[in-house]
Protein backbone atom coordinates (compact mmCIF):
# COMPACT_ATOMS: atom_id res chain seq x y z
CA UNK A 1 0.00 0.00 0.00
CA UNK A 2 2.68 2.24 0.30
CA UNK A 3 2.68 5.79 1.53
CA UNK A 4 -1.01 5.64 2.07
CA UNK A 5 -0.87 2.13 3.96
CA UNK A 6 1.53 3.77 6.14
CA UNK A 7 -0.92 6.92 6.35
CA UNK A 8 -3.76 4.74 7.31
CA UNK A 9 -1.91 2.27 9.62
CA UNK A 10 -1.18 6.01 12.09
CA UNK A 11 -4.65 6.78 11.88
CA UNK A 12 -5.96 3.41 13.51
CA UNK A 13 -3.02 4.14 16.04
CA UNK A 14 -4.80 7.16 16.14
CA UNK A 15 -8.72 6.12 16.75
CA UNK A 16 -9.37 8.76 13.61
CA UNK A 17 -12.72 6.43 11.93
CA UNK A 18 -11.79 5.30 8.52
CA UNK A 19 -14.26 6.22 5.47
CA UNK A 20 -13.37 4.29 1.72
CA UNK A 21 -14.86 5.94 -1.24
CA UNK A 22 -14.50 3.15 -3.81
CA UNK A 23 -14.96 3.04 -7.86
CA UNK A 24 -17.80 0.75 -8.63
CA UNK A 25 -16.52 -1.92 -11.69
CA UNK A 26 -18.72 -4.80 -10.36
CA UNK A 27 -21.83 -5.24 -8.40
CA UNK A 28 -19.93 -7.78 -6.76
CA UNK A 29 -17.04 -5.28 -5.46
CA UNK A 30 -19.33 -4.67 -1.91
CA UNK A 31 -18.33 -8.73 -1.34
CA UNK A 32 -15.00 -8.80 -2.64
CA UNK A 33 -13.74 -5.73 -1.38
CA UNK A 34 -14.02 -6.26 2.61
CA UNK A 35 -12.42 -9.41 2.22
CA UNK A 36 -8.82 -8.21 0.43
CA UNK A 37 -8.94 -4.75 3.04
CA UNK A 38 -9.50 -7.20 6.22
CA UNK A 39 -6.55 -9.42 4.94
CA UNK A 40 -4.47 -6.06 4.66
CA UNK A 41 -5.17 -5.32 8.91
CA UNK A 42 -7.76 -2.68 8.26
CA UNK A 43 -10.68 -4.76 10.02
CA UNK A 44 -14.04 -5.61 9.19
CA UNK A 45 -15.27 -2.75 7.23
CA UNK A 46 -18.93 -1.96 7.39
CA UNK A 47 -20.97 -1.49 3.86
CA UNK A 48 -23.34 0.95 2.38
CA UNK A 49 -25.29 -0.73 -0.33
CA UNK A 50 -27.75 0.30 -2.99
CA UNK A 51 -30.88 -1.17 -2.92
CA UNK A 52 -31.29 -1.90 -5.88
CA UNK A 53 -28.50 -4.04 -6.92
CA UNK A 54 -29.48 -6.86 -4.39
CA UNK A 55 -32.44 -8.75 -4.49
CA UNK A 56 -34.37 -9.10 -1.66
CA UNK A 57 -32.87 -12.18 -0.19
CA UNK A 58 -29.55 -11.09 -0.42
CA UNK A 59 -30.56 -7.86 0.94
CA UNK A 60 -32.03 -9.56 4.02
CA UNK A 61 -28.40 -11.75 4.44
CA UNK A 62 -26.32 -8.46 4.04
CA UNK A 63 -28.09 -6.46 6.43
CA UNK A 64 -27.65 -9.58 9.33
CA UNK A 65 -24.02 -9.30 8.05
CA UNK A 66 -23.54 -5.51 9.18
CA UNK A 67 -24.69 -4.17 5.64
CA UNK A 68 -26.50 -0.65 5.22
CA UNK A 69 -29.53 0.20 3.37
CA UNK A 70 -31.33 3.66 2.86
CA UNK A 71 -34.74 3.28 3.43
CA UNK A 72 -36.72 3.86 0.90
CA UNK A 73 -38.71 6.70 3.79
CA UNK A 74 -35.68 8.79 3.60
CA UNK A 75 -36.40 9.86 0.02
CA UNK A 76 -39.63 11.75 0.85
CA UNK A 77 -40.26 15.40 0.78
CA UNK A 78 -38.13 16.97 3.11
CA UNK A 79 -41.70 18.06 4.88
CA UNK A 80 -42.85 14.63 5.65
CA UNK A 81 -42.53 13.22 9.42
CA UNK A 82 -41.67 9.26 8.23
CA UNK A 83 -39.22 10.95 5.65
CA UNK A 84 -37.59 12.97 8.71
CA UNK A 85 -37.74 10.25 11.18
CA UNK A 86 -35.89 8.13 8.17
CA UNK A 87 -33.52 10.62 7.97
CA UNK A 88 -32.76 10.87 11.56
CA UNK A 89 -32.12 7.50 12.13
CA UNK A 90 -29.55 6.71 9.38
CA UNK A 91 -27.39 10.11 10.53
CA UNK A 92 -27.58 8.25 14.55
CA UNK A 93 -26.32 4.73 12.60
CA UNK A 94 -23.40 6.60 10.82
CA UNK A 95 -22.54 8.43 13.99
CA UNK A 96 -22.39 5.30 16.24
CA UNK A 97 -20.81 3.51 13.69
CA UNK A 98 -18.12 6.48 13.15
CA UNK A 99 -17.39 6.82 16.90
CA UNK A 100 -16.99 2.73 17.50
CA UNK A 101 -14.35 3.55 15.01
CA UNK A 102 -15.45 0.64 12.50
CA UNK A 103 -14.32 1.64 9.29
CA UNK A 104 -17.06 2.21 6.39
CA UNK A 105 -17.26 1.88 2.91
CA UNK A 106 -19.04 3.97 0.24
CA UNK A 107 -19.28 3.66 -3.19
CA UNK A 108 -19.05 7.02 -5.11
CA UNK A 109 -19.67 5.21 -8.72
CA UNK A 110 -22.90 4.61 -10.25
CA UNK A 111 -23.63 0.74 -10.53
CA UNK A 112 -22.02 -0.95 -13.38
CA UNK A 113 -23.64 -0.22 -16.79
CA UNK A 114 -22.70 2.97 -17.51
CA UNK A 115 -19.63 4.00 -19.97
CA UNK A 116 -17.39 5.81 -17.78
CA UNK A 117 -17.04 7.31 -14.32
CA UNK A 118 -20.40 8.65 -13.07
CA UNK A 119 -20.99 9.97 -9.71
CA UNK A 120 -23.70 8.15 -7.46
CA UNK A 121 -26.51 10.28 -5.62
CA UNK A 122 -26.65 7.38 -3.14
CA UNK A 123 -23.01 7.52 -2.62
CA UNK A 124 -22.75 11.40 -2.22
CA UNK A 125 -25.70 10.77 0.77
CA UNK A 126 -24.33 8.32 2.89
CA UNK A 127 -20.87 10.72 2.11
CA UNK A 128 -23.45 13.49 3.02
CA UNK A 129 -24.03 11.89 6.31
CA UNK A 130 -20.59 11.36 7.38
CA UNK A 131 -20.04 15.09 6.79
CA UNK A 132 -22.93 16.13 8.75
CA UNK A 133 -21.03 13.98 11.71
CA UNK A 134 -18.28 15.56 11.67
CA UNK A 135 -20.00 19.57 11.61
CA UNK A 136 -22.08 19.24 14.93
CA UNK A 137 -18.82 17.60 16.40
CA UNK A 138 -19.72 13.93 17.12
CA UNK A 139 -16.47 12.86 16.09
CA UNK A 140 -13.77 15.47 15.67
CA UNK A 141 -12.34 14.28 12.24
CA UNK A 142 -12.77 11.25 10.05
CA UNK A 143 -9.94 9.95 7.84
CA UNK A 144 -10.81 9.62 3.83
CA UNK A 145 -9.46 7.31 1.81
CA UNK A 146 -9.92 7.59 -1.92
CA UNK A 147 -10.08 3.51 -3.04
CA UNK A 148 -9.89 2.40 -7.28
CA UNK A 149 -10.52 -1.59 -7.96
CA UNK A 150 -9.44 -2.80 -11.35
CA UNK A 151 -10.19 -6.16 -12.79
CA UNK A 152 -8.07 -7.77 -15.72
CA UNK A 153 -11.70 -9.64 -16.03
CA UNK A 154 -14.57 -9.15 -14.04
CA UNK A 155 -15.22 -11.93 -12.01
CA UNK A 156 -17.22 -14.92 -13.11
CA UNK A 157 -20.60 -14.12 -13.07
CA UNK A 158 -23.62 -13.97 -15.34
CA UNK A 159 -22.86 -11.29 -18.24
CA UNK A 160 -26.42 -9.35 -16.98
CA UNK A 161 -24.61 -8.02 -13.91
CA UNK A 162 -23.06 -5.23 -16.05
CA UNK A 163 -26.08 -3.96 -15.84
CA UNK A 164 -27.15 -2.22 -12.98
CA UNK A 165 -31.10 -3.00 -13.81
CA UNK A 166 -30.23 -6.77 -12.97
CA UNK A 167 -30.37 -6.93 -9.29
CA UNK A 168 -27.80 -9.24 -7.94
CA UNK A 169 -29.12 -12.85 -6.29
CA UNK A 170 -27.98 -14.80 -3.18
CA UNK A 171 -26.80 -17.18 -5.07
CA UNK A 172 -25.59 -15.73 -8.28
CA UNK A 173 -23.21 -14.11 -5.77
CA UNK A 174 -22.42 -16.73 -3.59
CA UNK A 175 -21.28 -18.90 -7.31
CA UNK A 176 -19.41 -15.68 -8.45
CA UNK A 177 -17.46 -15.42 -4.98
CA UNK A 178 -16.33 -18.64 -4.60
CA UNK A 179 -15.19 -18.91 -8.18
CA UNK A 180 -13.34 -15.89 -7.87
CA UNK A 181 -11.69 -17.09 -5.04
CA UNK A 182 -10.91 -20.51 -6.64
CA UNK A 183 -9.41 -18.27 -9.48
CA UNK A 184 -7.00 -16.70 -6.46
CA UNK A 185 -5.91 -20.80 -4.88
CA UNK A 186 -5.05 -21.47 -8.22
CA UNK A 187 -8.14 -23.88 -9.30
CA UNK A 188 -9.05 -22.36 -12.34
CA UNK A 189 -7.69 -19.63 -14.64
CA UNK A 190 -5.48 -17.07 -12.48
CA UNK A 191 -7.56 -13.60 -12.66
CA UNK A 192 -6.05 -10.95 -11.44
CA UNK A 193 -7.49 -7.80 -9.27
CA UNK A 194 -6.29 -4.72 -7.69
CA UNK A 195 -7.25 -2.58 -5.04
CA UNK A 196 -5.42 0.64 -5.28
CA UNK A 197 -5.53 3.11 -2.05
CA UNK A 198 -4.85 7.01 -2.76
CA UNK A 199 -3.17 9.02 0.35
CA UNK A 200 -5.75 9.77 2.57
CA UNK A 201 -6.56 13.35 3.80
CA UNK A 202 -8.56 14.43 6.75
CA UNK A 203 -12.36 15.73 6.05
CA UNK A 204 -11.77 18.83 8.68
CA UNK A 205 -8.83 20.33 6.65
CA UNK A 206 -10.85 19.73 3.46
CA UNK A 207 -13.57 21.48 4.48
CA UNK A 208 -11.59 24.33 6.12
CA UNK A 209 -9.84 24.86 2.90
CA UNK A 210 -12.82 24.29 0.62
CA UNK A 211 -14.74 27.01 2.79
CA UNK A 212 -11.87 29.51 2.92
CA UNK A 213 -11.97 29.26 -1.07
CA UNK A 214 -15.34 30.54 -1.78
CA UNK A 215 -15.08 34.05 -0.65
CA UNK A 216 -13.15 34.88 -3.10
CA UNK A 217 -14.94 33.04 -5.74
CA UNK A 218 -16.72 35.25 -8.76
CA UNK A 219 -19.80 34.69 -9.80
CA UNK A 220 -20.77 33.70 -13.89
CA UNK A 221 -21.92 37.51 -14.29
CA UNK A 222 -18.88 38.75 -13.26
CA UNK A 223 -16.95 36.66 -14.97
CA UNK A 224 -18.32 37.46 -18.10
CA UNK A 225 -19.26 40.50 -18.23
CA UNK A 226 -16.32 41.78 -19.39
CA UNK A 227 -16.06 39.77 -22.12
CA UNK A 228 -19.58 40.56 -23.14
CA UNK A 229 -18.84 44.30 -23.28
CA UNK A 230 -15.08 43.93 -25.35
CA UNK A 231 -12.94 44.88 -22.35
CA UNK A 232 -11.45 41.43 -22.14
CA UNK A 233 -10.85 38.60 -24.64
CA UNK A 234 -8.93 36.31 -22.57
CA UNK A 235 -10.41 32.86 -21.14
CA UNK A 236 -11.84 33.67 -17.82
CA UNK A 237 -10.30 31.90 -15.05
CA UNK A 238 -12.94 29.92 -13.47
CA UNK A 239 -14.15 26.38 -11.94
CA UNK A 240 -15.79 24.02 -14.03
CA UNK A 241 -19.04 24.04 -12.16
CA UNK A 242 -22.29 22.66 -14.14
CA UNK A 243 -26.00 23.15 -12.80
CA UNK A 244 -26.81 20.15 -10.46
CA UNK A 245 -30.34 19.80 -8.59
CA UNK A 246 -29.95 16.69 -5.75
CA UNK A 247 -32.09 13.90 -6.92
CA UNK A 248 -31.82 12.52 -3.08
CA UNK A 249 -34.24 12.89 -0.06
CA UNK A 250 -30.78 12.71 2.69
CA UNK A 251 -29.15 15.76 -0.21
CA UNK A 252 -31.89 17.79 -0.23
CA UNK A 253 -32.09 17.81 3.52
CA UNK A 254 -28.54 19.40 3.28
CA UNK A 255 -27.63 23.39 3.30
CA UNK A 256 -26.90 24.60 0.35
CA UNK A 257 -23.47 25.53 0.71
CA UNK A 258 -23.14 21.73 2.21
CA UNK A 259 -24.80 19.99 -0.72
CA UNK A 260 -21.74 21.83 -2.44
CA UNK A 261 -18.91 20.63 -0.18
CA UNK A 262 -20.46 17.07 -0.97
CA UNK A 263 -20.75 17.83 -4.42
CA UNK A 264 -17.05 19.01 -4.50
CA UNK A 265 -15.59 16.44 -1.94
CA UNK A 266 -16.71 13.64 -4.79
CA UNK A 267 -15.42 14.51 -7.49
CA UNK A 268 -12.28 15.30 -5.75
CA UNK A 269 -12.21 11.97 -4.26
CA UNK A 270 -13.01 10.43 -7.72
CA UNK A 271 -10.37 12.00 -9.67
CA UNK A 272 -7.68 10.87 -6.76
CA UNK A 273 -9.02 7.12 -6.92
CA UNK A 274 -9.19 7.12 -11.53
CA UNK A 275 -5.69 8.35 -11.05
CA UNK A 276 -4.38 5.82 -8.72
CA UNK A 277 -5.93 2.59 -10.21
CA UNK A 278 -3.64 0.62 -12.79
CA UNK A 279 -4.82 0.13 -16.33
CA UNK A 280 -4.98 -4.15 -16.79
CA UNK A 281 -3.50 -6.29 -20.18
CA UNK A 282 -6.74 -6.99 -20.79
CA UNK A 283 -7.75 -3.36 -21.11
CA UNK A 284 -4.70 -2.72 -23.75
CA UNK A 285 -5.17 -5.90 -25.65
CA UNK A 286 -8.98 -4.59 -25.69
CA UNK A 287 -7.71 -1.26 -27.36
CA UNK A 288 -5.69 -2.77 -30.14
CA UNK A 289 -8.10 -5.23 -31.46
CA UNK A 290 -10.53 -2.29 -31.71
CA UNK A 291 -8.71 -0.37 -33.04
CA UNK A 292 -7.21 -2.84 -35.62
CA UNK A 293 -3.49 -2.95 -34.79
CA UNK A 294 -1.87 -5.38 -36.69
CA UNK A 295 1.52 -6.16 -35.04
CA UNK A 296 0.18 -6.88 -31.01
CA UNK A 297 3.20 -7.68 -29.62
CA UNK A 298 5.38 -4.83 -30.50
CA UNK A 299 2.01 -2.43 -30.17
CA UNK A 300 1.27 -3.95 -26.81
CA UNK A 301 4.63 -2.90 -25.38
CA UNK A 302 3.89 0.55 -27.42
CA UNK A 303 0.79 1.53 -25.49
CA UNK A 304 2.34 0.08 -22.19
CA UNK A 305 5.28 2.45 -22.95
CA UNK A 306 2.72 5.32 -23.69
CA UNK A 307 0.39 4.53 -20.63
CA UNK A 308 3.77 4.75 -18.53
CA UNK A 309 4.97 7.74 -19.49
CA UNK A 310 1.83 9.59 -18.85
CA UNK A 311 1.78 8.41 -14.93
CA UNK A 312 -0.19 5.61 -14.86
CA UNK A 313 0.30 2.29 -13.25
CA UNK A 314 -0.14 -0.67 -14.98
CA UNK A 315 -1.37 -4.19 -13.45
CA UNK A 316 0.84 -6.57 -15.10
CA UNK A 317 4.50 -7.96 -15.40
CA UNK A 318 6.39 -10.44 -17.05
CA UNK A 319 7.87 -11.27 -20.19
CA UNK A 320 5.75 -9.89 -23.21
CA UNK A 321 4.66 -13.21 -25.14
CA UNK A 322 3.68 -15.24 -22.42
CA UNK A 323 1.66 -11.88 -20.65
CA UNK A 324 0.15 -11.90 -24.75
CA UNK A 325 -0.30 -15.19 -24.16
CA UNK A 326 -2.31 -15.16 -21.12
CA UNK A 327 -4.23 -11.68 -21.72
CA UNK A 328 -5.72 -13.83 -24.57
CA UNK A 329 -6.98 -16.35 -22.28
CA UNK A 330 -8.44 -14.44 -20.38
CA UNK A 331 -10.26 -13.11 -23.56
CA UNK A 332 -11.09 -16.15 -25.54
CA UNK A 333 -14.55 -16.10 -25.29
CA UNK A 334 -15.09 -12.69 -27.01
CA UNK A 335 -12.08 -13.23 -29.48
CA UNK A 336 -11.14 -15.88 -32.33
CA UNK A 337 -7.36 -17.37 -32.36
CA UNK A 338 -6.65 -18.44 -36.30
CA UNK A 339 -3.22 -19.95 -36.90
CA UNK A 340 -2.11 -18.18 -40.20
CA UNK A 341 1.36 -19.71 -40.41
CA UNK A 342 3.82 -21.24 -38.05
CA UNK A 343 4.53 -19.37 -35.13
CA UNK A 344 1.50 -16.50 -36.11
CA UNK A 345 -1.94 -16.23 -34.91
CA UNK A 346 -4.20 -13.78 -36.10
CA UNK A 347 -6.76 -12.53 -33.54
CA UNK A 348 -10.41 -11.52 -34.28
CA UNK A 349 -12.92 -9.91 -32.18
CA UNK A 350 -16.08 -12.18 -32.09
CA UNK A 351 -19.03 -10.03 -33.32
CA UNK A 352 -22.00 -8.88 -31.07
CA UNK A 353 -21.35 -9.44 -27.71
CA UNK A 354 -17.79 -9.74 -27.66
CA UNK A 355 -17.17 -6.66 -29.23
CA UNK A 356 -19.16 -5.02 -26.43
CA UNK A 357 -17.49 -6.50 -24.02
CA UNK A 358 -14.16 -5.27 -25.30
CA UNK A 359 -15.62 -1.40 -25.57
CA UNK A 360 -15.95 -1.87 -21.93
CA UNK A 361 -12.49 -2.88 -21.43
CA UNK A 362 -10.94 -0.31 -23.68
CA UNK A 363 -12.59 2.49 -22.14
CA UNK A 364 -10.30 2.01 -18.87
CA UNK A 365 -7.84 4.10 -20.99
CA UNK A 366 -10.37 6.94 -21.66
CA UNK A 367 -8.49 8.88 -18.62
CA UNK A 368 -5.11 8.04 -19.72
CA UNK A 369 -5.39 9.88 -23.04
CA UNK A 370 -8.23 12.19 -22.30
CA UNK A 371 -6.48 15.37 -22.44
CA UNK A 372 -5.16 14.37 -26.24
CA UNK A 373 -8.62 13.99 -26.92
CA UNK A 374 -9.74 16.51 -25.83
CA UNK A 375 -6.81 18.83 -27.61
CA UNK A 376 -7.39 16.93 -30.93
CA UNK A 377 -11.42 17.30 -31.16
CA UNK A 378 -10.64 21.10 -30.54
CA UNK A 379 -7.90 21.30 -33.23
CA UNK A 380 -10.33 19.30 -35.96
CA UNK A 381 -12.99 21.78 -34.67
CA UNK A 382 -10.94 24.46 -35.85
CA UNK A 383 -9.96 22.88 -38.73
CA UNK A 384 -13.35 21.65 -40.28
CA UNK A 385 -14.52 25.02 -41.59
CA UNK A 386 -11.13 24.90 -43.70
CA UNK A 387 -11.20 21.73 -45.40
CA UNK A 388 -13.69 21.21 -48.16
CA UNK A 389 -16.55 19.24 -47.46
CA UNK A 390 -16.15 16.50 -49.69
CA UNK A 391 -12.22 16.66 -49.82
CA UNK A 392 -9.63 14.62 -48.07
CA UNK A 393 -8.17 15.86 -44.39
CA UNK A 394 -4.91 16.39 -45.64
CA UNK A 395 -3.68 20.11 -44.82
CA UNK A 396 -2.13 21.86 -47.98
CA UNK A 397 0.42 24.23 -46.88
CA UNK A 398 0.41 26.05 -43.41
CA UNK A 399 -2.96 26.45 -41.53
CA UNK A 400 -2.81 29.48 -38.95
CA UNK A 401 -4.42 28.87 -35.56
CA UNK A 402 -4.10 31.22 -33.02
CA UNK A 403 -3.35 29.85 -29.29
CA UNK A 404 -6.51 31.78 -28.04
CA UNK A 405 -9.17 30.22 -30.69
CA UNK A 406 -7.36 27.05 -29.18
CA UNK A 407 -8.30 27.77 -25.51
CA UNK A 408 -11.67 28.88 -26.19
CA UNK A 409 -12.22 25.71 -28.04
CA UNK A 410 -11.19 23.68 -25.45
CA UNK A 411 -13.34 26.02 -23.00
CA UNK A 412 -15.90 25.23 -25.34
CA UNK A 413 -15.80 20.99 -25.03
CA UNK A 414 -14.54 21.09 -21.19
CA UNK A 415 -18.17 23.33 -20.35
CA UNK A 416 -19.91 20.54 -22.35
CA UNK A 417 -18.93 17.49 -21.63
CA UNK A 418 -19.41 16.03 -17.68
CA UNK A 419 -16.92 16.81 -15.24
CA UNK A 420 -17.05 13.02 -14.29
CA UNK A 421 -15.99 12.45 -17.43
CA UNK A 422 -13.28 14.71 -17.25
CA UNK A 423 -11.83 13.74 -13.98
CA UNK A 424 -11.02 17.62 -13.20
CA UNK A 425 -10.30 18.57 -9.41
CA UNK A 426 -12.40 20.99 -7.96
CA UNK A 427 -9.77 23.41 -7.73
CA UNK A 428 -8.65 23.32 -11.15
CA UNK A 429 -8.98 26.76 -13.40
CA UNK A 430 -10.45 26.46 -16.66
CA UNK A 431 -7.11 27.98 -17.81
CA UNK A 432 -4.80 25.73 -16.15
CA UNK A 433 -6.95 23.00 -17.74
CA UNK A 434 -6.78 24.73 -21.41
CA UNK A 435 -3.26 24.89 -20.58
CA UNK A 436 -2.36 21.50 -19.80
CA UNK A 437 -4.24 20.11 -22.49
CA UNK A 438 -1.87 22.53 -25.10
CA UNK A 439 1.22 20.86 -22.27
CA UNK A 440 0.21 17.50 -23.38
CA UNK A 441 -0.57 18.14 -27.78
CA UNK A 442 3.16 19.21 -27.72
CA UNK A 443 4.69 16.74 -25.42
CA UNK A 444 3.20 14.09 -27.43
CA UNK A 445 3.95 15.39 -30.73
CA UNK A 446 0.80 16.41 -32.38
CA UNK A 447 1.64 20.29 -31.86
CA UNK A 448 5.57 21.53 -32.19
CA UNK A 449 5.94 25.33 -30.65
CA UNK A 450 7.85 28.05 -32.61
CA UNK A 451 9.15 31.11 -32.37
CA UNK A 452 7.19 34.28 -33.94
CA UNK A 453 7.44 37.92 -34.06
CA UNK A 454 3.90 38.22 -34.19
CA UNK A 455 2.61 39.90 -31.04
CA UNK A 456 -0.24 37.10 -30.97
CA UNK A 457 0.61 33.66 -29.70
CA UNK A 458 -0.45 31.50 -33.06
CA UNK A 459 -0.86 27.49 -33.95
CA UNK A 460 0.44 26.33 -37.18
CA UNK A 461 -1.78 23.70 -38.66
CA UNK A 462 0.32 22.21 -41.95
CA UNK A 463 2.29 19.25 -43.46
CA UNK A 464 5.64 21.03 -42.83
CA UNK A 465 6.92 23.78 -40.19
CA UNK A 466 6.52 27.29 -40.98
CA UNK A 467 9.43 29.43 -41.05
CA UNK A 468 11.25 29.75 -37.64
CA UNK A 469 10.76 33.21 -36.42
CA UNK A 470 11.75 35.54 -33.45
CA UNK A 471 9.29 36.44 -30.62
CA UNK A 472 5.83 34.84 -29.18
CA UNK A 473 5.11 31.23 -29.51
CA UNK A 474 3.43 29.71 -32.04
CA UNK A 475 2.25 25.67 -32.61
CA UNK A 476 2.13 23.53 -35.84
CA UNK A 477 0.86 20.00 -35.74
CA UNK A 478 2.29 17.44 -37.88
CA UNK A 479 0.38 15.03 -40.30
CA UNK A 480 1.89 12.04 -38.97
CA UNK A 481 2.51 12.31 -34.84
CA UNK A 482 5.34 11.00 -33.59
CA UNK A 483 4.27 11.00 -30.12
CA UNK A 484 0.84 8.67 -31.12
CA UNK A 485 2.18 6.99 -33.77
CA UNK A 486 2.91 3.67 -32.27
CA UNK A 487 5.71 1.57 -33.20
CA UNK A 488 7.87 1.56 -36.39
CA UNK A 489 7.54 -0.90 -38.97
CA UNK A 490 11.13 -2.12 -38.24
Amino acid sequence: MGQAGTSLWLSLEQGSPLVLLSTHKTLLDGILLPFVLLSQGLGVLCVAWDSRVCSPALRALLRKLGGLFLPSEANLSLDSSEGLLARAVVQVVIEQLLVSGQPLLIFLEEPPGTLGPQLSALGQAWLGFVVRAVQVGIIPDTLLVPVAVTYDVVPDAPCEIYHASAPLGLWTGALAVLRSLCSHLGCSRQICSRVHLAQPFSLQEYTISARSCWGSRQTLEQLLQPIVLGQCTAVPDTEKEQGWTPIIGPLLALKEEDQLLVRRLSHHVLSASVASSAVMSTAIMATLLLFKHQKLLGEFSWLTEEILLRGFDVGFSGQLRSLLQHTLSLLRAHVALLRIRQGDLLVVPRPGPGLAHLARLSAELLPVFLSEAVGACAVRGLLVGRVPPQGPWELQGIELLSQNELYRQILLLMHLLPQELLLLQPCQSSYCYCQEVLDRLIQCGLLVAEESLATQSSCFSCSRPPPRKKGSLSVWTQSSPSGLSGPSET
